[in-house]
């Protein structure tokens, strides 16, 4: 397992949660040139290691795609939504979240996503984000000037989801589409990107080795990418990956970001805690109807990472 230094203090004086603070982080792999060359092999070599993780972090030995390139990219993919219009600038729908409990009851508020009556260009989104910080960061007596880390992040999204106002937030989830462009290029090594790659979101499902190469139709989120474009706070919901399926996810941009996971050994007694704490034994075990799913991702992330749910 990964060390890491101690936490600094907690955002308001006080530090971390132990229960924060003890948490593993998920390991970290920096393949070489020749081991990034095929996705499914090198998954497969560092599974072992990551596995009893849920997840892990690939670090690639190359440079992210420009970020003009992703840019453009992302646009193209805005504008390939159901209900663009080519005569407006690329957009995409976005939900309201609720993160908090109810008042009365020791339980996460019910109306957890509903789709937003506007859609958000990219830029209106990051503004949208950046005026939203300050009154979520108040609500919880932190000054929007603090500084704050990914820890200190962690800590202050469990405190809101533990309040007893919900917030509400906006967030962009399974869009169509990619930052990446639509294949791999034959840059020369020296100029190669991720997007240059095997790795590359639009291609990696198909990838030699992949059985998912002999799908004949294309699955949404499965054999083709999906975007997700999140402020503060914004969540998805703890999940299992479709079909038992890996996961590969890449961050183009932006702060930094958290998965929690669960490894697959601990999956049922993990159920049962979110069952009987979370929501009051109000929901069935699994195996039962309507039972929670559990998740199956995990860590911290900047840019350049490509986190992988085992």
């Amino acid at each position: 397992m990964p060390s890491s230094p101690p936490p600094p203090p907690g955002p308001s004086g006080e530090l971390v949660p132990p229960w924060l603070r003890a948490l593993p982080l998920a390991p970290e792999f920096h393949p070489t040139e020749a081991e990034f060359a095929d996705p499914v092999a090198y998954i497969l070599k560092i599974e072992p290691a990551a596995a009893p993780y849920g997840i892990c972090k690939v670090v690639p030995p190359c440079a992210q795609p420009p970020r003009k390139t992703t840019l453009a990219n992302l646009a193209r993919s805005f504008s390939a939504l159901p209900s663009s219009s080519p005569a407006t600038a690329p957009s995409f729908p976005a939900r309201h979240q609720y993160v908090g409990l109810y008042a009365r009851r020791p339980l996460p508020a019910v109306q957890t996503a509903w789709l937003s009556a506007r859609r958000y260009t990219l830029q209106q989104f990051e503004s949208r984000a950046a005026a939203a910080r300050g009154p979520l960061l108040a609500r919880l007596g932190v000054p929007a000037s603090k500084h704050l880390s990914p820890l200190d992040h962690d800590a202050l999204f469990w405190r809101a989801a533990a309040a007893d106002r919900p917030a509400t937030v906006d967030y962009a989830s399974d869009l169509p589409g990619s930052g990446f462009s639509s294949a791999p290029s034959s840059r020369a090594a020296a100029q190669r990107h991720v997007g240059d790659t095997a790795w590359n979101l639009r291609a990696a499902a198909r990838s030699p080795g992949s059985l998912l190469r002999f799908a004949r139709d294309e699955v949404p989120g499965v054999t083709t990418p999906m975007l997700y474009v999140a402020m503060l706070f914004s969540w998805f919901a703890w999940h299992v990956e479709d079909h038992d399926l890996h996961s590969l996810n890449y961050m183009h941009f932006g702060a930094a970001k958290t998965w929690y996971g669960v490894p697959r050994d601990a999956a049922l007694a993990f159920e049962d805690v979110v069952r009987l704490r979370g929501y009051a034994g109000e929901v069935n075990p699994v195996g039962e109807a309507d039972a929670p799913f559990v998740s199956t991702s995990s860590s911290v992330s900047s840019s350049a990472v490509l986190p992988i749910a085992m």
